[in-house]
């Protein structure tokens, strides 16, 4: 990209106005999509998702190791 173009794109970059443009994020809907999301559960579904990583690694590492 021509250094021009790049001093084009800059303020679209650094403008945050399409952030609060967004009227899903301030509403009434976008509220109980967070609460549903960083509720009282948060944490064990953050456990539950990253609780096969482990076996997961361990299981290419063995197949990476032991086969040709």
């Amino acid at each position: 990209m021509r250094p021009l173009g790049c001093l084009v794109a800059l303020p679209a970059l650094l403008a945050s106005d399409p952030a609060w443009a967004c009227t899903l994020c301030h509403s009434r809907t976008g509220e109980a999509v967070r609460t549903a999301i960083f509720g009282a559960d948060f944490w064990i579904n953050i456990g539950a998702l990253l609780a096969p990583a482990p076996a997961l690694c361990v299981a290419v590492l063995a197949i990476r190791r032991y086969l040709p």
